[in-house]
């Protein structure tokens, strides 16, 4: 996913799929947890809504086992309600992720986190969010964690912390690029950059992500 990679990623999901499914509750939840990481990368929110029913029992299943993927899966399906405008269906998810989380485990959680606090407009949890140490992150959720934080940071308006993280994510072809063009274009105003980041976006067949930037774009557009 770093590199961009997504039907490769999506294939090796699967199989990691494949692969658990005969083992234990753990192994499967790890095995639709995976599945959902890709997605939320990707912005395929509504094939995540498509695996909530599983989700949901992979998670009840497993719950006499500490996982932190336990609460995150059902972050991330969540989120995916929310974006589908089904608030009602987000809040069940993140009732039932906030009763199951494993304590100590806030920097696995702080993506859909936060995505969920900006799309609510509460400016005070995606403070508290942002100020994640990401060298904490575990690896398999270093990218969403990036690229929130870096929504984060320009959606708070924090121009200085948006220059000092995104300039070294600006490299040609991968994930966080498009990110930090985006945040940089909105820190500094500049249209341009916006336009730039969902037309990488598109490149790499991030079709929601790049409506989203346009989106962005058409605000500050119509706010000038």
């Amino acid at each position: 996913c770093a590199n961009a990679r997504f039907s490769e990623a999506r294939r090796l999901a699967a199989e990691h799929d494949a692969i658990v499914e005969p083992l234990s509750d753990h192994h499967r939840l790890h095995g639709i947890a995976v599945l959902l990481e890709v997605e939320e990368v990707t912005g395929g929110w509504n094939r995540i809504l498509e695996l909530a029913e599983r989700t949901e029992a992979a998670v009840e299943a497993n719950l006499a086992t500490p996982c932190a993927r336990n609460a995150r899966a059902l972050y991330v399906t969540a989120l995916a309600a929310a974006y589908a405008g089904d608030e009602g269906a987000a809040r069940r998810y993140e009732r039932r992720a906030e009763e199951v989380a494993t304590e100590g485990y806030d920097v696995v959680l702080a993506a859909p986190r936060t995505w969920l606090a900006l799309l609510r407009g509460k400016m005070d949890e995606v403070d508290r969010l942002a100020r994640i140490d990401l060298a904490r992150i575990p690896h398999e959720y270093a990218l969403p964690a990036a690229a929130a934080q870096l929504d984060a940071f320009a959606a708070l308006g924090e121009r200085s912390s948006v220059e000092r993280y995104a300039p070294p994510l600006l490299q040609t072809g991968t994930y966080l690029e498009p990110f930090a063009l985006r945040a940089l274009g909105s820190a500094r105003e500049d249209a341009l950059l916006i336009e730039q980041a969902a037309d990488r976006f598109d490149a790499m067949g991030l079709i929601w992500y790049a409506r989203q930037s346009r989106k962005l774009l058409a605000r500050r557009v119509a706010a000038s």
